[in-house]
């Protein structure tokens, strides 16, 4: 997105304002499903949800023939009213309750479950299938924070000591088809040596349970494929399809049959094509550094105080002479910066600032912390900005308030 397009959307819309580039996402769809082109098994593709929410974002994705990872009844129900066909979302929480189980069976989605006890839960709720996630004990050589297959992970039932296997095996006593098995290693993952290993464990499990007597109509391999945030190496969508096929050739050949495979890009998806907007408060020079106040925080894009993650930062329509600030939020918290020693032009209030990369876990992410609204989304195609949230009016962060009558 030029600098022309972002201006009229700040301009149009205030600021802070998360752009998305509606073609951009599209384009990434289709590069990702070609990258699968002649796949040994049939392949489905299933959007992760918690990296973009926002209902128009998820009907673009759904338009391109994707399914839906959901990870709870919120996302259920946007999956649902964005369009998504019910054998094309997927369920995959660590941690559900009764009721989660309940919306999940009656909307006749699949469900995986990574614990012992939520496989009585789904035969008590009325389901007739069940898929189990499992953990690979995978290094997935990313932020320990959005690593999910570590040996001491909260996510899935290990291999070790047969936990998974008995999962299964109590499956199978209750009267449960045993459909699909499901991983997912990490988040923002650079490299496929760790895909490849959850993989060749994955269907090393698949053969053991066929022992059993189950067959799967499905593998989902999960998501996790990075991104560029800065200059770095990342995997493309073909070395990712790529690595894949070759331990899927000899997978299938093993089992003496081919399910389906599936996969849950996000971040992959819909990363790159976002941008959030923000304009300069001030500009405060101190005995130690430069820093550009601006009106957005981590309660908009908690990424780098959350994860130190790095967003390119720019200048809105401003190339002149570098100078080293600090870009600062503008919450009431020392954590609460943008970017840290960031060589900018020269910059003065009134500026609008441009937080790059910011598609996947920043609205989603966002929060009501020190009182703020949450800010507008607006969606660019073929030059037309369209808004696609209106942003949270102050009075809406009371509405669900009650006091007490004798305190009125």
């Amino acid at each position: 997105m030029d600098s022309n397009t972002l201006t009229k959307a700040a301009e149009d819309y205030g600021t802070p304002v998360y752009v998305y580039d509606g073609d951009q996402i599209v384009a990434r769809c289709r590069e990702f499903k070609e990258a699968f082109h002649g796949f040994p098994a049939k392949v489905k593709f299933c959007y992760a949800v918690k990296a973009n929410t926002n209902l128009t974002i998820l009907r673009l994705i759904q338009r391109q023939g994707f399914g839906a990872d959901i990870v709870s009844q919120g996302e259920l129900d946007a999956a649902l009213k964005a369009g998504f066909a019910k054998d094309d979302v997927i369920y995959t929480s660590n941690s559900k309750n009764m009721q989660d189980i309940k919306a999940a069976v009656e909307a006749g989605i699949r469900i995986t479950c990574g614990n012992m006890h939520e496989i009585g839960s789904v035969k008590k709720a009325g389901g007739t299938q069940i898929a189990f996630r499992v953990n690979p004990d995978v290094s997935a050589n990313t932020h320990p924070k959005i690593s999910t297959a570590l040996r001491a992970s909260k996510f899935g039932l290990h291999f070790e000591d047969d936990i998974a296997l008995e999962a299964v095996k109590k499956a199978l006593e209750l009267g449960l088809k045993v459909s699909g098995i499901h991983c997912h290693i990490g988040s923002n993952i650079k490299d496929t040596s760790a895909f490849t290993e959850a993989a060749r464990k994955m269907l090393d499990f698949a053969v053991k349970i066929k022992e059993l007597g189950v067959e799967l109509e499905f593998i989902d391999f999960g998501g996790g494929l990075g991104i560029r945030y800065k200059d770095e190496d990342v995997v493309s969508a073909s070395q990712f399809a790529d690595s894949y096929r070759r331990i899927l050739d000899d997978g299938i050949e093993r089992l003496g049959y081919a399910p389906d495979v599936w996969f849950e890009p996000g971040r992959y998806i819909i990363g790159e094509s976002g941008v959030l907007l923000t304009r300069v408060n001030s500009i405060k020079n101190t005995p130690e550094k430069a820093f550009i106040n601006t009106d957005a925080g981590f309660n908009d894009l908690i990424r780098p105080a959350m994860y130190d993650a790095y967003h390119e930062i720019r200048v809105v329509g401003n190339e002149g002479d570098e100078t080293c600030y600090d870009v600062a939020g503008n919450l009431c918290e020392s954590g609460d910066i943008l970017g840290r020693d960031r060589m900018l032009p020269a910059t003065e209030a009134g500026d609008l600032i441009a937080l790059m990369n910011a598609g996947a876990y920043g609205y989603s992410m966002a929060s009501n912390y020190n009182s703020m609204p949450l800010p507008a989304e607006v969606l660019v195609r073929d030059g037309r900005i369209d808004l696609i949230r209106e942003r949270q009016d102050i009075q809406e962060l009371y509405v669900r308030q009650k006091i007490p009558k004798d305190l009125l």
